[in-house]
């Protein structure tokens, strides 16, 4: 009987030092809203996500001005990556404008319906209180139709990484901070954001302008899976758009801060939109954790690793 009792005992302890790698090993919950089409850095940063085992991505949302056209491409992109399982769903749509690079590719996807985003999102929040990522890397008009028809559940996401806003460094790394895209586009979203006490991530310019660099893309490109030949093609095609030849991974950094969060040290700060769009640190209670500095080469050693 003592041998019996001895040995349950063990069996205890045993389960016991084994749940917490368990518990660690859960993958986070992540949404992931965008407007893909118009930079291609979106693409790079639901690549990462789809590849990355410490995140199960519930869901794309497409964000600002065509956001049906941003479904057809998120749903190729997800097919050529072998994710048609992640589900796409369409954001309230806004008046357009001439930023789509990618809509020769998109189109090529065929069309159909996408159920309604703003409700899948608080859906989704309401069947898993305090469990969901919301990675926003798009101007923020699903965000604020979200905290607009129900804050209460908005305010039960477990935290918002945000790609946005600059407080110290603009654009090309100038030393004075700029109003950035995502921001500017829907100021008062934004301010609504800012102040709905949802625990909020923020990388901005500060740490996001890392520059995918030809030998990088030609080892990525190289592995010709699904994903990275559609990566190729997205890429030539913005590239033809915009005439430049090396992406920024603006939005790739909120994904790799989603899914390892030591490769972008945040600061606890509180930020202010201000009426122009800009994101002012000032004094008072905190409302955001900032990263001002990312570690560039740790977020390439995952960034490549990852099997794209």
């Amino acid at each position: 009987m003592r041998r019996i009792l001895c040995l349950f005992l063990f069996l205890l302890l045993m389960v016991d030092s084994v749940r917490p790698a368990v518990r660690q090993a859960v993958p986070a919950k992540v949404i992931f809203d965008t407007d893909i089409g118009d930079d291609i850095d979106d693409a790079y940063a639901l690549g990462l996500l789809l590849r990355s085992p410490e995140v199960q991505v519930l869901g794309v949302t497409t964000a600002f001005e065509d956001t049906h056209l941003r479904a057809r491409l998120a749903t190729r992109f997800l097919d050529s990556a072998g994710r048609s399982d992640v589900s796409v769903y369409e954001g309230p749509k806004t008046p357009e404008k001439a930023h789509f690079t990618q809509s020769a590719w998109a189109e090529d996807s065929p069309d159909r319906t996408y159920p309604d985003a703003i409700e899948f999102v608080l859906d989704t929040i309401r069947r898993n209180p305090g469990q969901i990522t919301l990675v926003a890397v798009a101007p923020l008009t699903n965000v604020g139709a979200l905290i607009e028809k129900d804050p209460k559940t908005f305010r039960k996401l477990k935290r918002v990484v945000l790609m946005g806003g600059s407080v110290a460094r603009g654009y090309g790394n100038k030393t004075e901070p700029e109003a950035e895209w995502n921001i500017v586009n829907d100021v008062a979203a934004a301010k609504a954001l800012f102040g709905s006490g949802v625990p909020l991530y923020v990388m901005p310019l500060d740490s996001t302008q890392i520059l995918l660099e030809a030998p990088r893309q030609a080892e990525l490109f190289g592995k010709k899976t699904g994903m990275t030949t559609a990566l190729e093609e997205l890429t030539a095609e913005w590239s033809a758009a915009t005439h430049r030849e090396s992406p920024l991974l603006f939005d790739a950094v909120a994904a790799a801060y989603a899914v390892k969060p030591e490769i972008c040290p945040t600061t606890k700060m509180r930020i202010e939109v201000d009426d122009k769009g800009f994101t002012r640190r000032v004094s008072g209670p905190v409302n955001a954790n900032v990263c001002l500095v990312s570690k560039t080469d740790e977020f390439f050693d995952l960034f490549m690793a990852r099997s794209f």
